[in-house]
């Protein structure tokens, strides 16, 4: 439970007692509702007031004076509107005014006292005591569960059973008053210093669980409270900060049936209209994780959600649609943070609350921070979709890029890997424009240079063409647009060349005899061979070999490669662990995690000492993994230790100087872009693609030309075919029509894929133009002949020609 006030604020004594003197007058016989308003009125004031250090508590001694100064000899009842009478009693004989608000004595609330409260004054002037001072309302709803005290001092089930009552009350007075009293209190939260202590922490707590904080607006400029209240947690010291993400993470007694609200148009209600607040307590589907914490993350996207899509529908076309002149589909327009934040000329953003989003943002970023140190729940539930559809990536992205750096990019846990992998594609294209500007520039100055990274190579000595060439490449030529040309062949790089030639070349580069990666025939990944004697002109090799991975990223090549989490996750500079061993091989890691559960006798009987033993190109050599550990025992104390060192041999000792070599190679190309900011699974998903061939969505997705349509026979004909293929078939279908059996992220409806007439019913083989993701399909006149033509194509798909 928090300090009390008292011990845990300082307050100037001469200036509270001024204070107090100036509000405590009431004259007798104040009524319980006039009281309450006169609490609320207070409340509201304290927004407004500069010097408001002290309010909070001397508003509550001010009410407590009230209540003392008020005789018991007067009566109030209620007329059917819920006013208290004045006169000292009424001719019902109905209750006295001092029995109404029993229990005032005890400042703090409950949910006894709430639901116990007889009428809305009551609860008011209940409600009015403990919101006038932060320290009060952060004793309020002490914990009463002694295992989760230490984790977070406030019943944050009981605060949700508070506010279901109050809501379900079904008085928009309350719910009216409820509102001014937050308003007042998340200003005192601003405005009064902290000490180190956790007391407001609590309070922010209970105020962010009100299901209606998100609706809530200041009265004079229409903006919405919930960034002052970003605003509080933000200026709070990092201890405080530190102990709320804290709360967040214990249990709240609320179950998580329903599905995710952290993507609901406009209001938290899901109302695209600015209707009544929703009195819904906001929800996550946690899945089997932290429900909770995610249940605090959907609050704050909720503010981000309403604010993007309330921006990208605020177009011409859609205020025409409120004047009645609907539009023949829904007008939505692109968004940026900088226009979110007022600073566009279109008038489509509102000041107040665009400019609260980054304090959104940045609470957002402080509850990811806690995630990716303590793994509660998945990244992914960090993802915005409003975001991620809406965002005009083409003027957040040279946002993101000057001083200020007012764009989504900067908080990236918002973006999606789909979102991300565009951010690069558009940042190489900036590049490459100026590349080609530069080399047009020089070529009036210096001579003729070429505009282009152009690499000419042979089918038959593919690797090492390609390496000599980068090799010769200054890094200036590197951040060109990259044009490959095969020797003998008539093939023009549109897009189409490079794909193949990317293809080919790291099929090569992972073959055996290069000895760069070895693999496990019980994992599908490949990994560093361990060598410890390198040439210089081998680590060279490794080098240009990450470069070459680099510049299909640049170049938004997607490859089939199978390098294991543990290489991007070196590559973003994120700790390897034991568990990383299970992808590169499983064997190895059973037989580690196997030790933990053996005694004492059987680890002596292993006879192991803290040493191993591997293949360095046909010499079997041994390593110590620690010092002197040739002559460590393995023992039950010692074993974690040694699993440990294990994993660290093989994902650094092992091959230290090669992934050295790599890395620079990869970051030459790819370490200033965006890349940086990734997760290693969405450099995975980057590198790689996703796996997922649902032809069905690329069917759904796809584009007809040269006069076929989706209900054409042959196209009918077509997809049935493809339907029965095996995946392995319809991975070749993909690399005859684009040059590339992986599939982009995003899955395939991400794919631009066109089928276009080719003639009529012919002998000819479909053909493709893969530079543009073309396939070009006679008008077969059966579906037996379309499947042999369309097999054979398939089978036959290497090599480029003019058509």
């Amino acid at each position: 439970m928090a300090n009390s006030p008292e011990s845990s604020r300082k307050r100037p004594r001469a200036d509270r007692q001024s204070q107090h003197s100036q509000v405590s007058e009431s004259p007798r016989g104040m009524t319980t509702r006039s009281r309450s308003q006169s609490i609320a009125n207070l409340a509201a004031k304290a927004a407004k007031t500069e010097s408001s250090q002290s309010a909070g508590e001397q508003r509550r001694k001010a009410t407590k004076a009230a209540q003392t100064e008020e005789q018991p000899t007067h009566n109030g009842t209620e007329t059917a509107a819920g006013v208290s009478q004045t006169d000292d009693t009424d001719d019902a004989g109905n209750a006295s005014d001092d029995e109404s608000v029993s229990g005032l004595e005890d400042d703090v609330l409950t949910v006894e006292v709430i639901r116990d409260a007889k009428s809305d004054d009551e609860l008011l002037a209940k409600l009015g005591l403990v919101f006038s001072d932060p320290c009060t309302l952060a004793r309020s709803f002490p914990q009463t569960d002694a295992a989760l005290a230490s984790d977070c001092p406030v019943d944050v089930a009981a605060v949700h059973k508070a506010y279901k009552l109050i809501i379900n009350r079904g008085s928009e007075k309350v719910l009216d008053d409820l509102r001014i009293l937050t308003i007042g209190a998340v200003s005192m939260l601003n405005s009064e210093p902290c000490d180190e202590h956790n007391n407001q922490m609590n309070a922010v707590l209970i105020l962010l669980l009100n299901p209606m904080i998100n609706e809530y607006k200041h009265p004079s400029n229409d903006a919405y409270l919930f960034s002052d209240l970003c605003s509080a947690i933000l200026g709070q010291p990092p201890a405080q900060r530190s102990a709320l993400m804290r709360y967040f993470t214990v249990d709240d007694g609320v179950c998580a049936d329903a599905p995710a609200k952290n993507d609901m148009p406009l209001g938290m209600n899901g109302s695209t209209n600015e209707g009544p607040a929703s009195t819904s307590v906001q929800t996550y589907d946690g899945d089997g994780e932290n429900a909770p914490f995610g249940r605090y993350v959907a609050i704050f996207q909720s503010y981000i959600t309403r604010e993007v899509n309330r921006a990208a529908h605020n177009t011409p076309q859609a205020a025409a649609s409120i004047n009645g002149a609907a539009p023949a589909e829904p007008a939505t327009q692109k968004v940026s943070l900088y226009m979110l934040s007022g600073n566009s000329n279109n008038g489509s953003s509102n000041n107040h609350n665009g400019h609260a989003l980054p304090l959104v943002a940045q609470c957002l970023a402080l509850m990811n921070n806690y995630n990716n140190a303590h793994n509660v729940v998945s990244y992914s539930v960090f993802y915005n979709n409003a975001v991620n559809e809406h965002i005009d990536i083409k003027e957040d992205v040279p946002r993101f890029r000057m001083p200020d750096g007012l764009s989504f990019c900067s908080y990236p846990f918002l973006l999606s890997p789909t979102t991300k992998s565009e951010i690069i594609r558009i940042e190489s294209v900036i590049l490459m424009r100026t590349e080609l500007q530069d080399s047009f520039f020089r070529a009036m100055f210096s001579g003729v240079t070429c505009p282009y990274l152009v690499l000419e190579v042979r089918r038959d000595s593919l690797v090492r063409d390609t390496l000599y060439q980068l090799d010769l490449k200054l890094s200036q030529d590197l951040r060109k647009q990259l044009k490959v040309r095969f020797v003998g062949e008539e093939g023009v790089d549109e897009g189409g060349v490079q794909k193949e030639f990317f293809q080919l070349i790291v099929r090569d580069v992972f073959a055996p005899k290069y000895g760069i990666f070895k693999a496990n025939d019980d994992s599908p990944y490949y990994w560093f061979s361990p060598q410890s004697d390198l040439s210089k002109d081998a680590l060279e090799e490794i080098r240009l070999t990450g470069q070459l991975i680099g510049l299909a990223v640049y170049n938004a090549v997607i490859l089939d490669i199978h390098l294991p989490p543990a290489m991007y996750k070196k590559l973003l500079g994120v700790p390897v662990t034991r568990d990383d061993l299970r992808d590169v091989d499983p064997a190895l890691h059973h037989g580690l995690m196997q030790l933990l559960g053996l005694s004492e006798e059987e680890l002596g009987f292993l006879d192991r000492n803290f040493e191993v033993e591997y293949d360095n190109v046909g010499e079997l050599r041994t390593f110590e993994l620690i010092p002197n550990g040739a002559h460590t025992p393995l023992t039950i104390t010692n074993r974690e230790l040694f699993i440990d060192k294990y994993a660290e041999f093989v994902f650094d000792k092992s091959c230290e100087k090669q992934f050295l070599a790599f890395k620079s190679g990869f970051d030459r190309i790819c370490g200033p872009s965006y890349v940086r900011f990734m997760r290693p699974r969405e450099i995975e998903l980057l590198v790689c693609g996703c796996s997922d061939l649902d032809f069905a969505a690329l069917e759904g997705s796809t584009i007809y030309d040269g006069g076929y349509t989706k209900t054409t026979k042959v196209i009918q004909y077509f997809w049935q075919v493809v339907s029965e293929f095996t995946d392995h078939l319809k991975r070749k279908l993909l690399f005859f029509a684009t040059s590339s059996d992986r599939v982009p992220i995003g899955g395939l409806s991400k794919l631009h894929f066109v089928i276009a007439k080719n003639g009529g019913d012919s002998d000819r083989l479909p053909t493709s133009h893969t530079c543009f993701n073309v396939l070009l399909l006679p008008e077969y006149s059966t579906i037996d002949k379309l499947r042999e033509r369309l097999l054979t194509a398939i089978h036959n798909s290497e090599g480029f020609g003019m058509i």
